[in-house]
């Protein structure tokens, strides 16, 4: 599976979702016209025409008005990514830290996917007061992505199980289905709302008491009975909504789920787990419902089936169906969960990745697996996160360790230099912060590549728990330590955008980039400087120009992008940073081919060694298109 042609399909797959919304507000507006006409027909107590224009158009608009609006509101709410939908569905925010064993081997396992996948740590909300099992992913972009998990995953549910069904909702996020799960959970709301005006209606007649004269029984009686049709019409028109909505979720969620568990099972290479925990879904008296109220518009974000009565239009394909997919020698029974006792003992994992100080792996080899589902590999995930010093991970739950690591990441070689930038650190951001990125700065510089990355992505979720001026300061003095270099370091300056990019989708949240470059012929000079940019790091004119041959003969005139080799001061950070953010707004199929691209210029030699890796990783993150540490050619020089 190529997650990069995926994420392609979800955005054009918006368009039938558009088509489907526009029938769901037809469907509504003709009901909600003859409610108007039956009210109309009460209180005037005349014949109405079936057909009355004058009745139609306000009836219409208002209704339009109303869903538009509901829709625009939910955005609005949404606009906070996938915390606000969490929170919504009653989440509590996991704490790194938590002492908690349970919710620590939760944390645990999204670490180790998140760092297979090659995407920042996403935030973890826990469910609470929901005992069934199943889970969600949430979000407008990896970067301001969450995992939410009902109690009942965490109480019944192996670590295997947890791996599968984690492995799944990574997927959602690979796959592109995550922005467009949001963009159906605004207008789904909008189409809902009708639903919420007549319960609100109805509710309001609690207190009213209507006497039994016959004034009354002309005046207030009938008043209170149109009001009475009103929000019952409301509650009607409201469940045709809610079937336009099941329709919807029913058309967009059901193949996917194939796909995520198939994602799933190729992560985890382990099918058991994922089957393990759809059969625990199935012998569960609860199985996957949720109870709180607006799971109703959210169930087609789940893992499995949120709801009591699917109708015949079911968001999830049978669980049956489900587990013979992954596991095809089934029998067909599911299984009774227990609370299993979690024993919290030692610190255990997987064996450290061997490697040797000229490890590097065959460049078009990896090249070639880029986006494939494939590639991916949780244990891969584990082990780096296993091997990373247990002071670090540590330092990584805590929101100044977390800045203090960065800042040690950042700092320079030069002595002379590193000196200038400790001073700074110590009255920016404290004494304590500076001699910590100090002390560690030797032993970070050391590590491989892939374990510099995974440790950025283990203090990404720290670091969005700062307030906003310790985030304001963050930022800056970051930024002053890659710009404090005479000569700025490109991969210094890819680390840093890399962390501002996930921080700022958490700070600042904004509208989602619309696609606007859909062929690489489009961003043909930016492309140009890009590559210019990796061809030319740590290589003479001769050595660029031989690099940089390679993109010529993959390219050539393919696609209406010549590519040309442009001078340094045309592919300087400044034009580096402008190219990036053009291509943080292109198809993910251009993005694709830049990274493509990119990897040729690195690896003219025929090998991909840890820096350029390490560079090609941070770009990918910079256009917002992941991708997996490359680790697997690095072991025993396996691939």
């Amino acid at each position: 599976m190529d997650f990069f042609e995926a994420q392609e399909r979800a955005r054009r797959r918006t368009k039938w979702l558009l088509l489907y919304f526009l029938l769901a507000v037809s469907g509504v507006v003709t009901a909600v016209y003859l409610l108007v006409l039956l009210v109309v027909a009460m209180t005037t107590k005349r014949p109405v025409p079936l057909w009355d224009l004058e009745i139609f158009v306000p009836a219409a608009l208002g209704t339009v008005v109303v869903i538009l609006g509901g829709s625009a509101f939910k955005a609005m709410q949404l606009r906070a990514g996938g915390a606000a939908v969490a929170a919504g569905l009653g989440g509590r925010l996991l704490d790194p830290g938590t002492p908690d064993v349970r919710e620590r081997r939760l944390l645990n396992v999204v670490e180790e996917m998140a760092i297979a996948s090659g995407v920042p740590v996403p935030q973890v909300y826990l469910l609470d007061d929901e005992i069934g099992i199943n889970a969600f992913a949430a979000g407008t972009a990896p970067g301001d992505a969450v995992i939410g998990m009902t109690r009942g995953c965490l109480d019944r549910l192996t670590r295997a199980e947890l791996q599968g069904v984690v492995g799944h909702e990574f997927s959602h996020i690979l796959n592109g289905d995550m922005r467009l799960n949001m963009r159906l959970l605004g207008w789904i709301f909008g189409i809902l709302v009708l639903m919420v005006i007549g319960r609100m209606v109805l509710y309001s007649l609690r207190h009213v008491r209507v006497r039994s004269s016959g004034s009354s029984r002309g005046g207030g009686g009938a008043a209170v009975l149109v009001v009475v049709v009103i929000g019952l019409g409301l509650m009607a028109v409201g469940w045709i909504g809610v079937l336009f909505a099941r329709l919807i979720q029913a058309a967009v969620s059901r193949q996917r789920e194939f796909l995520a568990d198939a994602s799933a099972v190729q992560f985890t290479r382990e099918p058991e787990g994922l089957a393990g925990a759809l059969k625990k879904i199935g012998g569960l008296q609860t199985k996957g419902r949720l109870s709180h109220p607006k799971a109703l518009e959210a169930r087609h974000m789940f893992f499995a089936e949120g709801g009591l009565l699917t109708w015949g239009f079911a968001t999830h394909p049978p669980l049956e169906a489900r587990i013979r997919a992954v596991q095809k020698d089934w029998d067909g029974r599911f299984a009774k969960s227990r609370l299993p006792e979690v024993d919290p003992g030692r610190r255990t994992g997987p064996p450290p990745l061997r490697r040797t100080p000229a490890a590097a792996m065959a460049g078009l080899a990896a090249l070639d697996r880029l986006g494939q589902s494939s590639a991916m590999r949780l244990d891969f995930g584990q082990r780096l996160r296993h091997e990373l010093d247990l002071r670090w991970q540590r330092a990584a739950q805590d929101r100044d360790g977390a800045q203090a690591l960065i800042f040690g990441l950042l700092l320079a070689e030069d002595d002379a230099l590193r000196g200038g930038q400790v001073d700074h650190l110590a009255r920016t951001a404290g004494n304590a912060a500076a001699r910590a990125a100090e002390e560690d700065r030797a032993a970070l510089a050391a590590l491989h590549s892939a374990s510099k990355i995974a440790l950025i992505d283990l203090c990404v979720p720290t670091l969005r728990r700062m307030s906003r001026p310790e985030y304001e300061r963050f930022a800056e003095v970051s930024t002053w330590l890659v710009r404090s270099d005479r000569e700025i370091d490109l991969f210094e300056y890819m680390l840093q955008r890399l962390i501002g990019r996930h921080l700022a989708a958490h700070f600042d949240p904004r509208h989602v980039r619309r696609v606007r470059y859909r062929r690489m012929r489009e961003l043909g000079h930016e492309a140009d400087v890009i590559c210019s940019a990796v061809a030319r790091l740590g290589r003479d004119d001769v050595a660029a120009e031989e690099a940089f041959q390679m993109v010529r003969n993959e390219w050539g005139q393919s696609g209406g992008w010549s590519p040309r080799l442009l001078g340094p001061p045309e592919c300087g950070l400044p034009q580096v940073d402008e190219a990036l953010g053009k291509f943080d707004a292109a198809a993910p199929m251009v993005k694709k081919q830049l990274l493509r691209a990119c990897g040729l210029a690195a690896s003219h030699d025929g090998l991909l060694g840890s820096g350029e890796a390490e560079l090609l990783r941070a770009i990918a993150d910079g256009i917002g298109a992941g991708i997996p540490p490359f680790v697997y050619d690095l072991e025993d020089g396996r691939g």
